[in-house]
């Protein structure tokens, strides 16, 4: 019998994985923002635009019937945010946004794509 053949985790446990990895890092994320706080209004609204559209984005990876583009915009978004705030404000985005959205987003793919049970009635 292969590994893969065998579903790792029931449709529960999917569940509960999900909400877990996202409150605990929604938590790291805010951390993380707390540290923009010296920016201005308007570099700080784009921080926080792009930071919106991040998190979006990694939770449309298991919202989404589109769960491989998710993962790409996803990842794309966590390693491009920070330079584009650069580019549009002049002002540096926080130093550990980039690692929060970029592990946040792998493990989101992590979970996303393990075998697990399909829920009920699929």
């Amino acid at each position: 019998m292969k590994l893969l053949d065998k579903p790792w985790m029931s449709h529960r446990e999917f569940e509960a994985n999900k909400d877990g990895l996202n409150i605990v890092f929604g938590a790291v994320l805010g951390f993380v923002l707390a540290a923009a706080e010296n920016l201005g209004v308007y570099d700080y609204a784009i921080v926080l635009i792009g930071s919106a559209g991040a998190v979006i984005t990694i939770l449309y990876i298991s919202a989404s019937s589109h769960r491989v583009l998710y993962s790409l915009f996803a990842l794309a978004f966590a390693v491009a945010l920070p330079p584009s705030v650069r580019v549009a404000t002049g002002s540096a985005a926080p130093d550990k946004l980039m690692p929060t959205l970029l592990i946040w987003a792998v493990v989101a793919i992590i979970l996303e794509f393990a075998p697990r049970e399909r829920p009920p009635g699929e």
